[in-house]
């Protein structure tokens, strides 16, 4: 059987798997609480901790898919 897109979404958000994107979209959602739009390395790190996310896991990559997950978000 495979997956619906909602299948892998419903998942993620319960905790049960971890994907790229859902790292990503857990760190967006704790960025886009800050009322600032420069985002400093602290604060990216901060973020991270908070969503029990490594930032030392991210590549250049999911740094862009991070910028875009935020222009969506304001």
């Amino acid at each position: 059987m495979g997956y619906k897109a909602w299948h892998l979404a419903a998942l993620e958000d319960s905790g049960y798997m971890d994907t790229n994107d859902s790292l990503i979209n857990r760190v967006a959602h704790e960025l886009a609480k800050s009322s600032s739009n420069l985002i400093e390395t602290a604060e990216f790190r901060r973020a991270c901790f908070a969503c029990n996310v490594d930032p030392e896991s991210f590549t250049q990559s999911d740094l862009e898919q991070l910028q875009n997950r935020l222009n969506q978000l304001e």
